[in-house]
């Protein structure tokens, strides 16, 4: 056999057991457009620990709706059992609905796989049901690396401990939305309107439309290689080296 092959050989296990790669349901994009919506609302909470093949707990509409290896729901609301979401739109153009009598939009792979959201069209046009266009009046857009997430209802609203990307979108804005980087590697999102986790119990109004989501692979960045790695690598590639010279020695 040969040594300086074994020794490369080597090398290439120890760089290799240092860089990491990530497994997903979804390896392609997929476009989450609501064609499949058979009921007038949904209730499901994918934010729950799932059921039996990574769905939620509930069926018809009070369970949640699946699209491509995708749940999508509500957050559990502690304060109002009823909370759903609603199928808008006609038969040939199925839009998701969220209103201020639910706590949002949450979405996560039905094998709790990770995924990057890329884009979605996003309507909330400012209308009789939708009123208001002050400064803090934004929908927000959060990302998080667990696919589970319980309790976010009765949270803080900003500093989830599992929450890694983030984005606003200001009531009024209708049109295609594009998401940041931060959202190419997470295990879920929720689109909710700032301020209100819960069900408002002020009397708030909103209102939205979701449509085209598209979800990708996870983005994933190669985990930095330690220096102590590299080092022995360097000594490795000296014994190579020096095996070469002994063996010239030998033969002359």
């Amino acid at each position: 056999m040969n040594k300086s092959k074994t020794i490369a050989g080597m090398i290439f296990s120890a760089l290799t057991l240092t860089t990491g790669s990530a497994s997903a349901a979804i390896v392609s994009d997929v476009t989450i457009d609501f064609q499949g919506m058979t009921f007038s609302s949904y209730a499901g909470k994918p934010n729950l620990a799932p059921v039996a093949g990574g769905n939620c707990a509930g069926t018809g509409g009070n369970g949640c709706y699946y699209e491509d290896g995708i749940a999508l729901g509500i957050v559990e609301d502690t304060s109002n059992p009823i909370a759903h979401l609603h199928r808008n739109g006609g038969a040939s153009n199925r839009l998701l609905g969220y209103h201020s009598d639910s706590t949002g939009i949450y979405v996560r792979a039905q094998d709790s796989t990770a995924f990057s959201l890329k884009s979605m069209d996003f309507h909330a046009p400012i209308n009789d049901e939708n009123p208001d266009a002050g400064a803090n009046d934004v929908w927000e857009i959060l990302g998080f690396s667990t696919a589970e997430n319980p309790g976010l209802d009765t949270g803080d609203g900003t500093n989830y401990l599992t929450r890694v990307a983030y984005q606003t979108v200001a009531n009024g804005f209708s049109g295609a939305l594009t998401l940041d980087e931060a959202f190419n590697n997470i295990s879920a999102f929720w689109i909710h309107y700032k301020g209100y986790p819960q069900t408002p119990a002020d009397g708030k109004q909103f209102g939205m439309e979701l449509d085209n989501v598209v979800l990708g692979a996870p983005v994933v960045s190669a985990v930095p290689i330690p220096a102590a790695v590299w080092l022995f690598g360097t000594g490795l590639m000296g014994l190579v080296s020096l095996g070469r010279k002994k063996a010239h020695l030998t033969v002359a």
